[in-house]
């Protein structure tokens, strides 16, 4: 009989494959997320320039559950991070 606290697995890296198929959506669309923090990521560089990108499931999964949905179904951006409407909207927008 052990008294020692047992100890949590290490959660393992996951590749944008990973996270494409958990979150049903496409490998360039997770890549594009994490370049723009819409979602954690652990960026490993080799070089100047390549980055290889790795993910944590609990992280993207909290990272998710922190947006809300209002009644639309359409995601609110919380602390700035996500804009709203597509970059050309907001251009229309401001040129009036």
């Amino acid at each position: 009989m052990s008294l020692q606290p047992e100890t949590p697995a290490l959660e393992r890296f996951s590749t944008p494959e990973d996270i494409a198929r958990h979150l049903q959506i496409t490998r360039r669309q997770v890549l594009q997320a994490a370049r723009q923090n819409l979602l954690p990521a652990h960026p490993i560089s080799f070089g100047r320039r390549r980055r290889i990108w790795r993910f944590k499931i609990s992280e993207v999964d909290v990272a998710i559950a922190r947006r809300t949905a209002n009644s639309n179904g359409v995601l609110i951006a919380d602390e700035g991070t996500m804009a709203s409407g597509s970059s050309r909207s907001r251009k229309e927008k401001s040129n009036g």
